[in-house]
């Protein structure tokens, strides 16, 4: 069984501010989901430490890879 970490997966986000709280925003796991993206701060997010309790949660999918450097300036 491969255990899984809630920071490696795509689905976690941590809070840039205050208001909002550390959790799992994948849309089966969400407590409150809204339909429009000017309402994101009314969104709760799943207690990721109660559905990865044992570390093989279902739902994870890894980040993706970030660009280079160079890459990226070249993108722009």
């Amino acid at each position: 069984m491969n255990q899984v970490d809630c920071k490696d997966c795509r689905h976690f986000k941590s809070a840039p501010y205050e208001a909002r709280i550390d959790g799992c925003f994948h849309s089966d796991h969400m407590k409150v989901v809204q339909k429009d993206n000017f309402l994101n701060e009314q969104e709760t997010p799943g207690n990721h430490r109660a559905i990865n309790r044992r570390g093989d949660c279902a739902s994870f999918e890894g980040r993706a890879p970030s660009a280079s450097l160079l890459d990226r300036i070249l993108r722009d």
